[in-house]
């Protein structure tokens, strides 16, 4: 696989390493029984997505989605216990190998910076270094999982132009549907801090508010949703507040 190495992440970003080589088949949802679960990234890039056409189409604009995904990204290694947040900055717990391609790329760059930088670096470096790369990167890795897959398509000009669908059309719609489920019920499953953690970065990068169901119930869903950010543990709630953070920022023209 290609690879080429990923530059230190610093206040402007950096283009993140591809990891997902294009001549390596997808798996297959129907024939694989091993098939990955879909991370809180995953499930972030699905839902900000309107599949009801037959291809996946952006319904939140570029910079939330973006940064969304760098805190879901960044969430995940909290959820797996390889890094946490202390005083604002990233810093490492874990080190033992990951199974996820990109979630493992990403701990080996926390890690390096770690050696390199003698210090770790703020969650709003990563989130700004991430943001540059993670479209693409979950998008792939979904590809890759037999989630999506990638067909030909054309510009309204004529222009060639490459375009994504959902494999099975009720994973796509999983992750909406799943955090519809947890804002309207009292209490949460067992075993729900990914939920929860995906909901919160939903709110964060301002996609909640382009969902239907969350218009029409906005007030009692809000209620809802500020309680479940609440009981979330400090690393992912401090991960959802700056993301959301630097979301404004990036709206606002200062990023």
């Amino acid at each position: 696989m290609t690879e080429w190495a990923a530059p230190v992440p610093s206040e402007e970003g950096a283009h993140h390493r591809v990891l997902f080589p294009l001549d390596v088949p997808a798996r297959s949802l129907v024939t694989s029984r091993l098939a990955p679960p879909i991370r809180v990234a995953d499930q972030l890039f699905l839902a900000a997505h309107d599949h009801d056409t037959g291809q996946a189409q952006a319904r939140l604009h570029r910079a939330g989605m973006a940064l969304g995904l760098a805190g879901a990204l960044l969430a995940e290694l909290v959820i797996d216990r390889r890094i946490d947040v202390q005083e604002g900055r990233i810093i490492v717990v874990g080190r033992s190998p990951m199974q996820d391609v990109l979630s493992q790329a990403i701990l080996e760059d926390v890690v390096t910076e770690l050696q390199v930088a003698k210090q770790p670096h703020t969650v709003r470096i990563w989130l700004v270094y991430l943001r540059h790369s993670s479209i693409t990167q979950v998008r792939n890795r979904l590809c890759f999982n037999g989630i999506l897959r990638e067909a030909p398509g054309r510009h309204w000009w004529g222009g060639a132009m490459s375009t994504y669908r959902a494999v099975d059309l009720n994973s796509a719609l999983g992750p909406e549907a799943a955090v519809h489920l947890l804002l309207t019920h009292d209490d949460p499953p067992e075993g729900s801090i990914a939920a929860m953690t995906f909901a919160a970065l939903a709110d964060a990068c301002g996609l909640l508010p382009k969902l239907a169901w969350w218009r029409e119930q906005r007030s009692g869903l809000r209620r809802r949703l500020d309680r479940l950010r609440g009981q979330l543990p400090r690393a992912l709630r401090e991960l959802a507040d700056q993301t959301e953070a630097a979301v404004g920022d990036a709206v606002a023209g200062r990023r």
